[in-house]
């Protein structure tokens, strides 16, 4: 990280030089906000003050991607009182208007408005939740029955930008077995963090065997995100045995996830075993399409399966057109003739 003599000489070559400068204007602005510490707050400030027009638009978005928002916030609101220049004035409350920093009872004022219909813009509620400290109220308002059901899944779905903190939140209440009715969400989302992987794993691993079919379809979907050829055992076991068709035809798609990222020869030569006994015996067209389609992405072989067939096909109730399932049972028996030839 730049110190902050070096960045005024940036600054200054950046203004004079503009493109032939030794530094980007993007590079410069992520060494100015790569610390949010008093010092380099005051230097972004001052470099806002001599709008320069090179640069003044880049500085104004930067400070809005600082990392601590409520002190960036607090910061700029204490100098509003003391700028006389008006165009400077017009960008700075710009900037605390992009930062959307709310204290937890302007969150909570927000979300009555939102359900009142005084205000309809949930979207931008998610966006600004999400980048605040309010970690543990964020979460509240996943057990909000009262909220439109879209908008409690993009409160869900964007927790992860929460980043380590919503991880340990959300791991805290698995180890301590709180919102028990909760779990496969919250392990549906810690699939998705950076952090925390090996402990969302063991979960994912205990999970996939739970009694509710939920809790298994989660942990399965998990698996296939961040699990490894160890658990090629433990979704063949899925695969096969789950009386669940949601829960086999994800099972199957794990192996997919996996091979995606992994592209690993001996993956695809653990799985495939299991795929042909559970394409044998699959019997809802729904998870035997997907199977189909899996063996596909696995071995590179076409079986004359179009996508829409599988899109068509309802796991919940197996019902399926006749043109549709014909197709299915053809590309079936090309998939078994397949195997065959491979013993």
């Amino acid at each position: 990280m730049k110190d902050i003599t070096e960045l005024r000489k940036l600054f200054d070559e950046i203004v004079k030089l503009k493109s032939k400068a030794s530094m980007t204007i993007c590079r410069f602005c992520t060494e100015l906000t790569a610390s949010d510490d008093d010092d380099f707050l005051e230097l972004h400030f001052s470099l806002l003050e001599q709008k320069k027009k090179y640069i003044q638009s880049d500085l104004k978005l930067y400070f809005t991607f600082r990392t601590d928002r409520e002190k960036a916030h607090n910061f700029l609101k204490s100098k509003l009182q003391h700028i006389k220049d008006e165009d400077l004035l017009n960008d700075v409350k710009e900037i605390i208007a992009e930062i959307r920093y709310c204290d937890l009872d302007e969150y909570k004022q927000w979300l009555a408005d939102l359900k009142s219909g005084k205000r309809s813009d949930d979207m931008e509620f998610v966006w600004s939740i999400t980048k605040s400290p309010f970690v543990e109220y964020h979460y509240s308002l996943w057990k909000d029955k009262s909220l439109d059901e879209e908008f409690r899944l993009d409160l869900m779905h964007r927790f992860e930008d929460h980043k380590d903190v919503g991880a340990t939140l959300l791991l805290s209440k698995l180890d301590n077995n709180e919102d028990v009715d909760l779990h496969a969400d919250i392990l549906f989302s810690l699939g998705s963090f950076k952090a925390e992987q090996k402990r969302t794993l063991e979960y994912a691993r205990k999970f996939a065997n739970a009694e509710d079919d939920y809790l298994r379809d989660r942990a399965i979907i998990v698996l296939g995100w961040i699990g490894s050829e160890k658990d090629v055992p433990l979704l063949g076991e899925r695969l096969l045995n789950d009386a669940n068709a949601k829960c086999r035809t994800w099972s199957a798609t794990s192996f997919m996830q996996m091979y995606f990222r992994r592209k690993s020869k001996s993956l695809v030569e653990k799985a495939l075993p299991y795929l042909k006994q559970a394409i044998s015996q699959e019997k809802n067209y729904f998870a035997l399409g997907v199977m189909i389609d899996v063996v596909k992405e696995l071995t590179g072989k076409k079986f004359g399966l179009p996508q829409y067939v599988i899109d068509n096909a309802n796991v919940a109730d197996n019902k399926i057109d006749s043109s549709d399932k014909e197709k299915i049972e053809a590309a079936k028996a090309k998939v078994e003739r397949f195997f065959k030839k491979i013993k």
